[in-house]
């Protein structure tokens, strides 16, 4: 009988034991998120988080316009965040347009308004630090897909392309966006 000996270099080790680690902190983050998004949450002007979302885009009057083949619509809204405080969300206005082919005359008139779930916690973070969202950039979905960032709850359809442009106007583009603090209670 004879004893095998197996070196394992240290580099290989080394590689393995990284891995290893990435994959751990990957779990974790997963964890973290369905802790933070556990539970559906309400603000005290009505508005709701569903469970599983890190907030809410609110246009309520968006305007749309028709010319031809071309559909447009655009409004301002509101983002609502989950913050890290208990009992508290996080609010600010932004610009929205959106457009796709599917006019057929033209006309110009209020439009239905639009709501979209945030799912991702990087779209919540790029707008709560003032970056662009383009929808080209993210997984868009009209059903709770499991891997969309964003879900359109009212007023689109995934054809339509659209942008939020955090802020109320171009000076928050500069100086960067105000955040107010508003209640939230679970449901």
């Amino acid at each position: 009988m004879s004893i095998r000996h197996t070196s394992i270099s240290l580099p290989a080790t080394l590689v393995a034991f990284l891995f290893a680690s990435v994959a751990a902190l990957a779990d974790a983050a997963s964890e973290n998120e369905a802790w933070i998004t556990r539970a559906a949450i309400q603000t005290e002007t009505g508005q709701q988080i569903p469970a599983g979302a890190f907030g809410i885009v609110v246009v309520e009057r968006p305007r749309e316009a028709t010319l031809l083949q071309l559909r447009g619509k655009a409004g301002r809204g509101d983002v609502i965040l989950r913050s890290h405080e208990t009992g508290y969300c996080l609010t600010f206005p932004l610009r929205f347009v959106a457009g796709d082919f599917g006019g057929d005359a033209i006309s110009a008139h209020l439009a239905k308004p639009v709501r979209l779930v945030l799912k991702s916690r990087r779209v919540a973070k790029a707008l709560a630090n003032g970056h662009d969202i383009t929808s080209d950039t993210y997984r868009i979905s009209e059903d709770d897909h499991p891997d969309a960032d964003i879900v359109i709850e009212a007023g689109l359809n995934e054809g339509y392309g659209f942008v939020f442009n955090p802020g109320r106007n171009i000076l928050a583009d500069i100086f960067g966006i105000e955040t107010t603090r508003i209640a939230c209670r679970e449901l």
